[in-house]
């Protein structure tokens, strides 16, 4: 039986660690919760490079929980452009508002994990940050840190498994600086822990690591993976239309299962094999008007977490009629607008593949 250090030993030792080598990112700068619950939010589902780049304009637009809550959402939306799942900018923007009603910050996880999109671990992280509560974080990057120390042979997800890595994590948490060891142990698993290519032999867990220290097992091989879920297929037909420098496009239902409440080019789902063809006659019943579509749509694949989308996508021709007109949420919109919705990449993908560009003159308008 292997005799290691246990993990409350390793508080000191990994809290010096993050002190001098981890990275200096701008949310680890403020003391604000509301600073620090943006960028909570941001990081969910989103890497740090990513909403780092996005972080301080946001706050620029909107400094205090206050003129969040004030803001209409559709600003809120063009703001969060670019991290995507703008599903997360709707519950930031509905917890501001019950923040500003309140006049009061949560003092704990439990009450943290009220808030509209502020789950279990999310709520521990800004509990232990802003509250100085010691709630112990399981991310991704903690997951595989843990599993390795205890060498787990089960996946982590498994209720079992995620009760034994929070207590290890519980253990490793310094009671005088709870915030700090929690992100700690993330950056460890960003830096040095890594999926494909761990750096054992400087980790500040390596004393009490499982994986590590024994002889038959390989620190690469954990977690223990779990059943994966099956990716999807979705295929779909995109029409491009301009009117000059404008482009029609449509707001997504909020219950749309992708995409929800952005705007998008008209788009619909067809059939795998089904002739572009009929795609005139789908867009009719399903945005009403007359529709005609180039004959040579271009293909656009597009990943979304676990689904993959086959998108044609084609120059069209839309003339509305007056008994639908309004129904369907479609607008037009200049090139500086856009600019200011919330879309998705897709929306530059789609239009980079098609050709579509400002005042071209290939094009076929609109009415």
């Amino acid at each position: 039986m292997l005799q290691l250090v246990e993990p409350e030993a390793l508080r000191g030792t990994l809290l010096a660690w993050f002190d001098r080598c981890r990275r200096d990112l701008p949310w680890r700068r403020t003391e604000d919760p509301y600073e620090i619950l943006v960028a909570e939010i941001m990081l969910q589902q989103t890497r740090s490079e990513v909403v780092a780049t996005r972080y301080r304009a946001f706050l620029d637009r909107f400094p205090r929980v206050g003129a969040l809550a004030q803001a209409p959402i559709e600003s809120v939306e063009a703001a969060w452009s670019g991290l995507g799942y703008y599903r997360r900018a709707r519950n930031l923007h509905r917890a501001a508002r019950i923040l500003a009603e309140r006049r009061t910050l949560p003092a704990s996880a439990a009450e943290w994990a009220e808030l509209p999109g502020i789950g279990a671990y999310t709520s521990a992280l800004l509990a232990s940050r802003c509250c100085g509560e010691g709630s112990p974080v399981l991310d991704g990057n903690v997951e595989r840190v843990l599993s390795r120390f205890l060498a787990s042979t089960e996946p982590p997800r498994r209720a079992a498994a995620r009760r034994r890595l929070l207590a290890t994590a519980a253990r490793l948490l310094d009671p005088s600086r709870p915030g700090d060891s929690n992100q700690a142990l993330m950056e460890v698993g960003s830096l040095v822990c890594r999926r494909g290519a761990p750096d054992c032999g400087v980790c500040p867990l390596g004393p009490g690591c499982r994986a590590f220290h024994s002889a038959d097992l390989d620190p690469r091989s954990f977690p223990v993976a779990g059943p994966r879920r099956a990716r999807e297929v979705r295929h779909c037909f995109t029409a491009v239309v301009q009117r000059g420098d404008d482009l029609l496009l449509h707001r997504r239902p909020e219950e749309a299962d992708w995409l929800a409440g952005r705007w998008h080019l008209p788009t619909v789902d067809l059939a795998s094999g089904e002739e572009p063809g009929r795609a005139a006659e789908v867009l009719g019943r399903e945005f009403g008007g007359c529709w005609e579509c180039d004959e040579r749509p271009v293909l656009v694949r597009h990943a979304v977490t676990y689904r993959d989308f086959l998108v044609r996508a084609a120059v069209a021709r839309w003339r509305p009629e007056r008994a639908t007109a309004g129904r369907s949420a479609l607008a037009w919109f200049g090139q500086e607008e856009i600019g200011e919705l919330p879309t998705s990449s897709l929306l530059r993908k789609t239009l980079d593949a098609v050709g579509a560009k400002r005042a071209d003159p290939l094009l076929h308008s609109g009415p």
